[in-house]
């Protein structure tokens, strides 16, 4: 057995905190040009050229893709035969207080939710999630995720018998309410099945895989292309400036439910979909 002390992850913890506030992932960059190509409104084709000079921008002077530096979460995989010893929890956000100093990144997160709202001042505490899992190597991730995304995302308890197209019609009907409040173009993150618990954080985990990696299941992987599709109808475009790309990427995670109940959560990101992965 491995055992992984969570004090040697602090800083790659710090690294890539700093590494996804500042530089925007190759498969997003790449993903973007592609849609570019597909966009057929000359102002909508200005926004995806503004973003992705905004994006080289920020690498080449070190600075926050966005204003609004997000929320971080912290993903710890375990492979059969790891382990963490430590404070976990504690290590983590460490390292964003650090990183949050580095990088001169907003404080965004405040405690006391309903009542006072007091700023922690450095980002903290994160959110840390730990799973194990059998694939061959553990793997570390970090995702910063802003306050709009957040505001757009939503969860459905659906019945078992609406399926696929009734999944499909609360996904693009959220997104057509929200319209341009989650700064499109958008990649959406969903979760079905689990429970109402588990759902949601299936959603959000969705979007830590990369856009050009195929689904494995072909299933699946057609519900992503229908549903990047049928957003893209919807024509609010870049930035809300009316278009044809809504939409630049779906992924979609799917777990076993209760046969009486069908949960689907959406978790929406802006263009700017800060998240990294590497193997520990």
């Amino acid at each position: 057995m491995r055992v992984i002390e969570a004090a040697d992850l602090a800083d790659r913890i710090e690294e890539l905190c700093l590494e996804v506030s500042t530089a925007l992932p190759a498969d997003v960059t790449d993903a973007l040009s592609r849609f570019r190509a597909r966009e057929e409104s000359e102002s909508g084709r200005r926004v995806i050229d503004l973003i992705l000079e905004n994006a080289r921008a920020a690498t080449e002077l070190g600075v926050p893709l966005c204003q609004d530096t997000g929320f971080f979460t912290v993903y710890l995989t375990l492979a059969p035969g790891d382990a963490i010893s430590g404070d976990l929890e504690g290590e983590a956000a460490g390292a964003v207080a650090r990183a949050t100093e580095r990088g001169r990144l907003r404080p965004s997160v405040v405690r006391d939710p309903v009542g006072a709202r007091v700023n922690t001042g450095n980002n903290t505490p994160p959110l840390v999630e730990m799973e194990l899992s059998r694939a061959q190597e553990s793997t570390l991730g970090v995702m910063a995720k802003g306050g709009g995304s957040e505001m757009a995302s939503r969860l459905a308890m659906l019945a078992p018998g609406a399926g696929w197209g009734g999944a499909l019609e609360f996904i693009v009907g959220m997104v057509e309410e929200l319209g341009a409040r989650a700064c499109p173009p958008l990649v959406l993150g969903v979760g079905m099945g689990g429970s109402f618990d588990s759902v949601t954080r299936l959603a959000k985990k969705a979007l830590m895989r990369p856009l050009d990696e195929q689904t494995a299941d072909p299933a699946v992987r057609a519900r992503e292309e229908e549903l990047v599709s049928e957003v893209n109808r919807l024509g609010i475009g870049p930035g809300g400036h009316g278009g044809t790309v809504t939409c630049f990427g779906a992924r979609i995670t799917e777990a076993p439910c209760h046969m009486a109940i069908l949960p689907v959560a959406l978790s929406v990101s802006c263009h700017a979909l800060r998240r990294k992965t590497v193997p520990i």
